[in-house]
């Protein structure tokens, strides 16, 4: 049985071996970098938009909640209306 001191050691030299394991098979020993400035301008990607859900519901969803309602009434020039 383990001691907490001993648990919490065990663990830490446990995810650093992991971690020398994975830059040994991935990275070639090497740590990973981030993108250099020539790098990071040459990739344009939108990050944020609501794309086209505005579109989708004014085509589509905004009309059939008014396909099962009773307060859209055509009302004609004499007065008349129809449900």
């Amino acid at each position: 049985m383990m001691t907490m001191k001993e648990a919490c050691e065990y663990a830490k030299t446990s995810r650093l071996e992991r971690n020398r394991k994975h830059r040994i098979e991935v990275t070639q020993g090497n740590y990973c970098s981030g993108l250099t400035e020539k790098e990071y301008n040459r990739w344009h990607v939108k990050g944020k938009g609501a794309g086209n859900k505005g579109r989708t519901h004014s085509h589509t969803k905004l009309w059939n909640q008014y396909t099962h309602s009773n307060k859209i009434h055509t009302v004609y020039h004499d007065g008349t209306f129809t449900n």
